[in-house]
């Protein structure tokens, strides 16, 4: 009797370790899945550092909006980059001419995969609140200069075509250049919100087809946003609309002021004939009201001025 008691207690202490077991099991198991997910949420929220550019003068800190991490290599002479290039530039007049136009410096920043993004011609000790961002691939740095004016540098880079054109829209009244530069020639000038073809990028610049042409827009007018577009399109509508509000304000008080004028000579015996209807007064030329300026965001002055007039047109001027 005491045996079989004893086997019977051993039996339940068995099946009770056995049946503990997957329940610690599960438990380890658990706790595994936690540090993971863990770890991949701690990964997810990582922010990148800022790039740190040490100049003649300073160590400039440029805040990093790429989502990766960079690295910043060591400032060059932009005319000096290497023996090379320099037999290379003494070929040809054009290529001489380009190193005699160089300066400032050039910067090397390399990403996390190991790309190079070379900034040539630039003055780091001139910036002031720098940001490095990327977009379609190209990373630009935006500064306020020593004027406080917002300008911003490409990466020297070349073309990349797309696989598939994106739809696009303009976010102002724009020039669509020959070439994917600011002195090129301008082939036409589109409207705000005008919904284009994005079939390749430059640093800088969105090649886009519109109607009968295929030219370059620079990258800061024209967006995948098309809500963006249309807000732009409204705030335009109201700004003519108050515009010619305006004009036609402006005329009628200086009607009403020809029209004073007029009773007044009348008042003083000006006229010795009958009196009459009163004349009308002669139609005026029309006059400028309203002038707002569009530059072209890419440092060379050009753009272009939206002139309002007097009878409510509207023209264009390029400067």
């Amino acid at each position: 009797m005491k045996k079989k008691l004893i086997t019977k207690i051993l039996s339940i202490s068995v099946a009770g370790a056995v049946a503990l077991t997957p329940v610690a099991a599960f438990g380890a198991q658990t706790e595994e899945n936690a540090q993971t997910e863990s770890t991949e949420a701690a990964e997810e929220t990582k922010e990148v550092e800022d790039l740190k550019i040490k100049t003649e003068t300073q160590e400039l800190t440029v805040k990093n909006q790429t989502g990766y991490a960079l690295t910043a290599g060591e400032l060059e002479d932009a005319a000096d980059e290497t023996e090379d290039a320099k037999a290379e530039d003494t070929k040809t007049e054009d290529t001489a001419e380009t190193t005699e136009k160089a300066q400032g410096k050039m910067l090397t920043v390399t990403g996390e995969d190991g790309t190079e993004h070379v900034f040539k011609n630039i003055d780091p000790d001139s910036w002031t609140e720098p940001v490095i961002y990327d977009e379609y691939g190209f990373l630009y740095i935006k500064y306020e200069n020593k004027d406080k004016k917002e300008e911003e540098v490409a990466e020297t880079a070349e073309e990349k075509e797309w696989g598939e054109s994106l739809t696009m829209y303009l976010l102002s009244n724009v020039n669509v250049r020959e070439k994917a530069d600011k002195e090129s020639k301008s082939l036409k000038v589109l409207s705000t919100g005008a919904e284009v073809k994005g079939i390749a990028v430059a640093p800088g610049w969105i090649k886009v087809q519109a109607d009968d042409i295929t030219g370059y827009v620079y990258h800061t007018y024209i967006t995948e946003n098309k809500e963006a577009a249309d807000a732009k399109v409204k705030a335009e509508q109201e700004a003519k609309a108050q515009a010619e509000a305006a004009a036609a304000q402006a005329a009628a008080a200086q009607a009403q002021q020809s029209q004073n004028n007029y009773d007044y000579s009348q008042d003083q015996g000006s006229y010795q004939e009958p009196a009459q209807s009163a004349p009308q007064p002669a139609p005026q030329e029309k006059y400028e009201v309203g002038r707002q300026q569009y530059d072209d965001c890419d440092g060379s002055g050009h753009g272009y001025y939206e002139i309002t007039y007097s009878d409510g047109s509207v023209g264009y001027e390029e400067y």
